[in-house]
């Protein structure tokens, strides 16, 4: 019965792929602002919402603890020269979570404002909390101070170290499950920027075995905070995902088997980005537990988001989620639809973040809207 059941999910799966694909509607350029001191948002950090103000009184009042938020908050702050403020939120940001970037953006604030042995120290607590990024260390103005001490080099040399060791323990820090019998197709999942692996694959992994899924979960290349990965550029998040889809095969010993991709929070977002800039059907189904659609990262030179033509696409989200991130979902879910898609939208009693308080219904509906046949 196993092999039927597995045989059921490819057909279906493979069904949703080879579907006409809707017709794509041009969508609005998004507009640009300007740049004060140049520091960078991890890229975990919130998107969407409204634009920052140098001092968001709603985040302050509630004592917030959310790195990424406080984080995103510098950087508005930073974008309106308002140097002292952004080296607040920097500070409680770095406080909160030992953000890489947090560090790395208190050092161009020190570096810009003459403090020089403030921003070698800032630089080596981003090396040392896993900064991986080295094309901002090599071309940011404000860190030109520094650039030329050979003590800058040993810096460069550290965010490289960093980048190839998390680009190692995407799979071998990953998770990889086969369910009982040959699988249907593999379902990857990424975790959110607060997570990591076992985080993300507990709740699906019955349900996953039950219809006859092979889980692959990579783990993010990126270090974003305490005992949390991150995804870091489009880039390196979409070879992550290659790399567990490769590996996911090589360990069922197919090279045919449909994929899914699904994430919650943060992972989600990803998800929809990855498959986005992919080839068209080269991903059957496409679920995000909470992680808003990001419109902007999904477009490539080829239109916008070629790679979700054609296949199944899923949004869940918690019915009292942080009103910002509920506002950013629905924002997301309607750019898919100007861009032609049909995302099947679900929301879930209760507050949750990323994942909603009933779990198990949660995890069935988007295996559901996934095309997924439910277990026999």
């Amino acid at each position: 019965m196993k092999t039927l059941h597995a045989a059921a999910v490819a057909l279906a799966l493979l069904a949703a792929v080879s579907s006409p694909a809707q017709e794509q509607k041009k969508p609005a350029p998004t507009p640009t602002r300007g740049a004060g001191v140049k520091v960078q948002a991890g890229p975990d950090a919130p998107k969407g919402g409204q634009p920052v103000e140098p001092l968001d009184i709603r985040v302050l009042a509630r004592g917030s603890e959310d790195p990424f938020e406080l984080e995103r908050l510098g950087v508005g702050a930073a974008q309106a020269n308002e140097l002292g403020r952004a080296r607040n939120f920097f500070e409680l940001a770095w406080k909160a979570g030992q953000l890489p970037t947090a560090a790395f953006n208190l050092a161009c604030v020190d570096a810009r404002e003459k403090k020089v042995d403030a921003a070698w120290a800032w630089l080596d607590r981003a090396i040392t909390a896993g900064f991986d990024d080295d094309v901002p260390l090599e071309k940011d103005p404000d860190l030109a101070p520094l650039r030329g001490q050979a003590r800058f080099r040993t810096v460069v040399e550290g965010a490289k170290r960093n980048r190839a060791a998390g680009d190692a323990a995407v799979v071998k820090e990953g998770i990889f499950l086969a369910p009982q019998g040959k699988p249907g197709a593999i379902l990857v999942l990424l975790h959110d920027a607060a997570s990591a692996p076992m985080t993300v694959s507990a709740p699906f992994v019955a349900e996953a075995g039950r219809r006859g899924l092979y889980l692959a979960v990579p783990r993010g290349p990126g270090k974003s905070a305490t005992k949390r990965f991150g995804w870091g550029s489009a880039e390196r998040a979409a070879a992550a995902v290659d790399a567990a889809i490769a590996e996911a095969r090589k360990r069922a010993g197919s090279q045919s088997l449909p994929v899914l991709l699904a994430g919650a929070g943060r992972g989600g977002t990803e998800a929809f980005t990855v498959a986005a800039r992919k080839d068209p059907r080269e991903i059957a189904g496409v679920a995000s537990l909470g992680g808003p659609f990001d419109a902007g990262a999904a477009r490539t030179a080829k239109g916008p988001a070629p790679g979700l033509r054609g296949a199944r696409l899923f949004l869940g989200i918690s019915r009292d989620s942080d009103p910002v991130r509920m506002a950013s979902f629905t924002r997301g879910a309607e750019e898919l639809r100007k861009m032609g898609f049909a995302p099947v939208v679900a929301d879930w009693p209760g507050a949750g973040d990323p994942f909603p308080k009933d779990l198990p219904r949660a995890v069935a509906e988007t295996l559901d809207g996934l095309g997924v046949p439910p277990a026999r």
